[in-house]
């Protein structure tokens, strides 16, 4: 991909998707686990609602949420639920959260 399309990609405020990693407390990593599942289940429900999935890092000392939502839209109103927000900003078991908005720049598939 040149610069150019680079730099013509909407804005990361602009996604679909919501991605957020933790630091995590190794010996408390299952609670962190356990709750994001729970606030999944319930994303899970959202009309927009399209996919997610919880990652665990290699060394254990990092999770992340990946949520896929139909619209930009979808994904600020998911934003707002008192679940996530509870999760995004007060996740048991995290030392620290790493908190930034990704932009696609390319994809392959459906």
């Amino acid at each position: 991909m040149s610069s150019d399309a680079t730099n013509q990609a909407p804005p990361a405020t602009d996604s679909a998707v919501l991605l957020h990693v933790w630091e995590v407390d190794p010996a408390r990593e299952g609670v962190a686990i356990r709750r994001l599942e729970d606030m999944l289940g319930q994303v899970a429900r959202e009309s927009g609602f399209v996919s997610a999935r919880v990652l665990q890092g290699e060394d254990r000392q990092t999770v992340a949420v990946l949520v896929q939502m139909q619209s930009p839209e979808d994904r600020a109103r998911l934003e707002q639920l008192p679940a996530v927000r509870e999760a995004l900003d007060n996740l048991e078991g995290t030392v620290n959260v790493v908190i930034k908005l990704y932009r696609e720049v390319s994809s392959v598939g459906g």
